[in-house]
């Protein structure tokens, strides 16, 4: 009874669990990410994933400080890279607002996926791109 109880728990989550909250243009860094932090501590587990000032923003937890100091230089490494990287499509990128306007949301995009993400023909929804019929109101 107590095997069963420990295998109920809620499930381990690390990087390629939560793939889904980022843009696709950043999921190579991401995987690239998770690979060096198996490496570093395989039982890691993330608690938060999310697109944030036009960067991914990632916090781990691990079981050892040891490992969780040196995973903090990596987890550092790809928050930087991410906001060098077109989050749509992975070619690189630069941080700005929509329309270059003074205020609003910040995301880190090409020049081809900035003017469509500007005029609202692209967005992101679970980990894909999807593309506004340009046609629609």
């Amino acid at each position: 009874m107590q095997e069963l109880h420990a295998r109920s728990g809620p499930p381990r989550r690390q990087l390629p669990d939560r793939l889904h909250v980022i843009g696709p243009g950043w999921h190579p860094v991401l995987l690239r990410l998770h690979e060096r932090l198996l490496s570093l501590e395989p039982g890691y587990q993330l608690e938060d994933l999310k697109e944030k000032l036009g960067g991914v923003r990632i916090h781990v937890t691990a079981t050892s400080a040891i490992a969780l100091a040196e995973m903090r230089g990596v987890l550092t490494e790809a928050e930087k890279q991410s906001e060098t990287i077109c989050e749509f499509c992975g070619e690189p990128g630069r941080r700005r607002r929509r329309n270059d306007a003074p205020a609003g949301w910040i995301k880190t995009v090409c020049d081809d996926c900035y003017t469509r993400w500007s005029h609202h023909t692209i967005l992101i929804i679970n980990g894909e791109v999807r593309h506004r019929d340009q046609e629609d109101p």
